[in-house]
């Protein structure tokens, strides 16, 4: 899932730099800063070098394996992998909806804001954005596109949500997170029907939460019916995460999709894993359902702040590649996600 918007953003921010010439709207800001931008919603854990990730059973049918001790985790990088996945889904389109509330809005009214339609003359969309305030600091809103030939009862949304400010005096600081909480609905199935679209499909539906510099950083995805590209089948999949400023966070990611491709049955695949500050941490997953019937696997790996292998040890994918001591794990003991 990763959008590329790149000709779409620079369509409108022609259109919209053209439109702003000697336009100004009283009270725009506090109706920009009523959108989520992609800081509210990124997550962030412990950097370290980039790598494909992988599962293989000793049977060799799937599609994920354990480093080798001394060597970077594999179940590090696939927490990065998922990770950088969920933020690439959001990057594109609250880039746009930046882009947009970057220039004057088109109109302002007592509680409600809207930049646009805009069409750029060499672009087949046009977008529209309309943001309500429904009382101080909170406000809804929505996301449209359309064919530039078309009639404005064809707008179809593929952005909607709701966002909350602590502070609904505060305004916000140039790339810094704004402090609330909010959802918010990425519709790709509605771009597709656009002339002019990625290649996402499905819905990715988001909560998250930051209340202030000190609080935890909470943010959910509901994935429905978006393409994995490692089976090229629509898929759903769930993400949570939490980060505390200073000491560390979690997710767990649930995916249903064929993992063990004995036969076409789906398994179901969670992934729960934990980092400290330092970027020491534990990935423990669990495969259940599909060709393992009754039975489930189960691999745990440990890594240290190099992010290199300490400990790792299956159930299944060929118990004899097992490795450390659990004693040098920053996290004990093993700790699953909830199907």
């Amino acid at each position: 899932m990763k959008p590329d918007s790149t000709k779409m953003l620079f369509a409108i921010g022609i259109t919209l730099a053209a439109a702003a010439v000697g336009c100004g709207k009283e009270g725009a800001e506090d109706f920009a800063d009523g959108v989520p931008q992609q800081q509210d919603v990124k997550l962030v854990i412990p950097a370290g070098a980039s790598q494909s990730s992988s599962l293989t059973a000793a049977d060799g049918t799937t599609a994920v394996r354990g480093a080798l001790l001394g060597e970077q985790a594999e179940f590090y990088t696939l927490t990065r992998d998922i990770t950088g996945m969920v933020n690439s889904g959001t990057a594109s389109v609250l880039t746009l909806v930046k882009t947009i509330t970057g220039y004057p809005p088109s109109s302002v009214a007592a509680d409600t804001a809207v930049w646009g339609p805009f069409t750029d003359p060499l672009s087949p969309n046009t977008f529209r954005l309309t943001v309500n305030r429904l009382a101080p600091g909170q406000f809804h809103y929505v996301l449209d596109g359309r064919a530039k030939t078309a009639p404005d009862t064809a707008f179809v949304t593929v952005l909607s949500g709701t966002h909350n400010k602590v502070d609904p005096t505060a305004r916000r600081r140039a790339n810094t997170p704004d402090y609330g909480n909010g959802d918010f609905l990425v519709d790709w199935d509605a771009m597709q029907t656009l002339p002019e679209h990625d290649t996402n499909v499905g819905k990715a539906a988001f909560t998250y939460s930051r209340l202030s510099p000190a609080s935890d950083v909470i943010i959910g995805v509901t994935f429905t019916q978006v393409l994995d590209n490692d089976t090229g089948k629509l898929i759903d999949a769930t993400y949570g995460y939490t980060s505390t400023p200073g000491m560390g966070g979690s997710f767990d990611f649930e995916q249903t999709k064929d993992i063990v491709m004995t036969t076409a049955a789906l398994e179901q695949l969670t992934v729960h894993s934990r980092w400290q500050e330092t970027g020491a941490g534990r990935s423990d997953t669990k495969i259940t359902g599909g060709d393992l019937a009754a039975a489930q696997a189960t691999l745990n790996e440990c890594w240290d702040s190099n992010f290199l292998s300490v400990y790792f040890t299956t159930s299944w994918a060929d118990p004899t590649k097992s490795w450390g001591d659990e004693s040098a794990c920053a996290f004990v003991p093993a700790v699953y996600a909830a199907p």
